[in-house]
């Protein structure tokens, strides 16, 4: 393998080198399909808010919270989970 590959470990995906954008990555990405999930369903506000709960905010919380302490997040990049996680609430 590759210092430059991403891989899986523990829930983090990381380099060899300790390049740990992979998991930023993929915590966007994961934002984003709920937020699509959310948007292109038409459900009731109950189920969409349900939704958002279980997807979007247990994502956020178990994700992004528990890799707060060994993966530095910057300013900029919390900024756009925020905004990603503003956009998924309004769709619900």
């Amino acid at each position: 393998m590759n210092l430059d590959d991403a891989c899986r470990y523990l829930e983090y995906w990381g380099t060899g080198n300790s390049d740990m954008r992979a998991t930023k990555e993929v915590v966007r990405q994961k934002i984003i399909a709920a937020r699509d999930l959310i948007k292109c369903r038409p459900l009731a506000p109950e189920i969409a808010m349900e939704l958002f709960t279980s997807k979007g905010m247990g994502l956020i919380m178990g994700v992004v919270c528990f890799s707060a302490a060994l993966i530095e997040w910057s300013e900029s990049e919390l900024n756009d989970v925020k905004r990603l996680c503003v956009q998924t609430y309004k769709n619900a």
